[in-house]
């Protein structure tokens, strides 16, 4: 007897169901809650993604995919090493801002990371990526005269994502979108050892 093919597409699924874990955390999210997010019955997402656990990992791994993607190729896109900096700030603050639930894999890095090895690897090889898309925006900035200094860029890109979960993790305590642009103006002029300074 053949397999009944799937009906849907497992990415769609997917994206829905890191909305849902984004919005309420691992643990808050029901199995209704993400009945209702992907429009599956309970039948067809443990078909699909075996249990709850596992559908969270994998909607983990999409996320990360996506986002960091789409930030590399925002920060490529400005048109100075410098300019990608401030993108990469504006895009953050975006998250944090308003109604937004923040960042998926920084929810995951404060909720699961210590004590689930999944959860711990995926918030791992996310930080990878996104370092080194800071580490090629700082080298960038260097070869185009935005930025300056002779520190180590790889270092240079962790403390910028340092600053980076700071601001979501003050998002998520309650802090305004105008003191969270306060935090990013005293982090844009503490690395100005990067920058070349123009009067």
């Amino acid at each position: 007897v053949m397999a009944r093919p799937r009906s849907f597409d497992p990415d769609v699924v997917l994206d829905k169901a890191a909305e849902a874990f984004r919005a309420k955390g691992y643990k808050a999210t029901s199995l209704p809650d993400l009945e209702k997010a992907t429009g599956l019955r309970r039948a067809s997402l443990y078909a699909a993604f075996k249990d709850k656990h596992s559908l969270y990992l994998a909607a983990l791994k999409r996320y990360d995919a996506t986002h960091a993607a789409r930030l590399a190729d925002e920060l490529a896109a400005a048109p100075t090493g410098r300019k990608a900096l401030e993108r990469l700030f504006e895009l953050v603050l975006g998250e944090c801002g308003g109604e937004s639930s923040g960042c998926l894999m920084a929810n995951a890095a404060m909720e699961r990371a210590v004590s689930d090895t999944g959860a711990e690897r995926c918030v791992s090889d996310n930080r990878k990526r996104v370092e080194g898309a800071l580490q090629a925006a700082v080298a960038r900035g260097r070869k185009d005269g935005s930025l300056k200094g002779r520190g180590d860029a790889a270092v240079a890109s962790r403390y910028l994502f340092s600053v980076v979960l700071g601001l979501r993790s003050l998002a998520k305590s309650g802090c305004t979108c105008a003191k969270l642009k306060e935090v990013v103006q005293i982090a844009l002029k503490s690395v100005r050892f990067f920058y070349r300074v123009i009067d």
